[in-house]
């Protein structure tokens, strides 16, 4: 057995393909990511209006390449900011980003975010385009209100159900992503609802081939593991042809922002 598959015996999703997928769009992901450097916008733009811009520690889980590290760097100051990526190759791309801005003690934790231990007494965890991989979300709440301060926020972004739906209605294949109602059902016990944003994004494209190379150049074709025949491309091909319209192939993305604060409740339990 692998040192990764060692690593990542305990998930449920084949996190190993995650890994590897991720790690080699890790180039590209700046690039061909346009929505996902949507959202790391709109995410900080939406704490700014809710959230102190001078923080003391900051941490921020599934970092990639910086796209959402930039803006928090931009927008907002901190004494401490830690970075994590189940890719530890990305340790350079944000470490450089990092570096352009003064004052920061950055340190980057490199693994799994459900595995590891997190830092503690955080004022604000960041997760941006991340909660979709998490596999116990129940878990993992708990998890962030015990790293946070007594008056620490969660700031994240993520996909509904309607993301991908061509791929899913195409190849009978993808995640199952989580409505705001059933993140925030596992969420409630820990943290109150500061804010939320919600909308459609389509993609347009000049043919079904070209959709599958804009997922894999943002590393986002990681939850299965064969290999595509010759039939299997025609298929898809064929299939994807339901959708063409004027503008060409579309492709939907469906993200959702949450501002969090954690529970007062859960700041007299733990007291």
């Amino acid at each position: 057995m692998s040192v990764l598959s060692t690593r990542f015996k305990e998930a449920r999703f084949n996190k190993e393909l995650i890994y590897h997928r991720f790690n080699n769009a890790a180039s590209s992901y700046q690039t061909y990511a346009i929505v996902q450097k949507e959202m790391a916008e709109a995410l900080v733009q939406l704490a700014q209006q809710y959230i102190g811009l001078s923080q003391r520690k900051m941490f921020e889980i599934g970092c990639g390449t910086g796209l959402l590290t930039q803006e928090i760097l931009k927008h907002f100051s901190s004494d401490e900011l830690t970075c994590n990526d189940l890719v530890d190759e990305v340790a350079p791309y944000v470490k450089r980003l990092a570096k352009n801005y003064s004052g920061k003690n950055f340190y980057f934790l490199g693994g799994d975010a459900e595995l590891l231990p997190y830092p503690c007494r955080q004022d604000v965890i960041w997760l941006g385009a991340t909660l979709q991989w998490i596999q116990d979300i129940d878990r993992f709440f708990l998890k962030l209100s015990a790293s946070l301060n007594d008056q620490g926020y969660v700031v994240l972004s993520s996909f509904g159900p309607d993301n991908y739906q061509e791929i899913k209605t195409t190849t009978g294949m993808g995640i199952e992503y989580k409505t705001i109602e059933q993140v925030m059902a596992s969420a409630q016990n820990q943290f109150e609802l500061v804010a939320k944003q919600e909308w459609h994004r389509t993609l347009w494209f000049k043919s079904p081939v070209e959709v599958l190379k804009h997922m894999r150049l943002t590393g986002v074709n990681g939850v299965a593991a064969r290999r595509w025949t010759r039939g299997d491309l025609l298929r898809f091909q064929q299939n994807y042809e339901q959708f063409a319209q004027l503008e060409g192939y579309p492709l939907t993305y469906h993200p959702f922002l949450l501002v969090l604060r954690k529970n007062k409740q859960t700041n007299l339990i733990n007291n």
